[in-house]
């Protein structure tokens, strides 16, 4: 599996920071669509260790209905004995959901709690996004 950059890790983590232990976090900023993140798995064993895994995406109502654009999944596995080493922190894109469009991705198939198979290009592209969406993030406010 392929883990995002090291500006997507700090921007990832920084977000985990403002989860704060809870299941999930509503993040508002007035010109944009909120953030929610959400802890939807835990004990996921991969190749590299024992990761959870989170929701993050913006969502706006379109006929009653929440509309992700985009979510994304990632499996957040934290071996760092201190916060500041980056290296030991690695997040995988696992999934991108964009509701307007009927696009489900699914680069990394968990079954039973393990990651079981990845699908190497699609995460490749994942990662791409995953890369720009958390610089925007940060450029937008929401680690305030």
């Amino acid at each position: 599996m392929i883990s995002v950059n090291e500006n997507s890790k700090k921007v990832c983590s920084d977000l985990l920071v403002k989860l704060n232990g809870k299941q999930h976090l509503r993040i508002e900023i007035p010109e944009y669509m909120p953030l929610v993140i959400e802890l939807i798995g835990e004990q996921v064993s991969t190749p590299f260790g024992i990761g959870k895994l989170y929701s993050l995406a913006h969502y706006y109502e379109q006929n009653g209905d929440l509309m992700r654009d985009p979510e994304m999944c990632f499996i957040v596995v934290d071996n760092r004995p201190f916060p500041d080493t980056w290296e030991l922190l690695e997040i995988y894109p696992q999934m991108y959901r964009l509701d307007s469009l009927g696009i489900y991705q699914e680069c990394v198939r968990i079954e039973d709690g393990t990651a079981k198979s990845f699908h190497r290009k699609m995460q490749s592209d994942l990662i791409e996004f995953a890369d720009i969406w958390f610089e925007n993030i940060k450029q937008q406010g929401f680690l305030k």
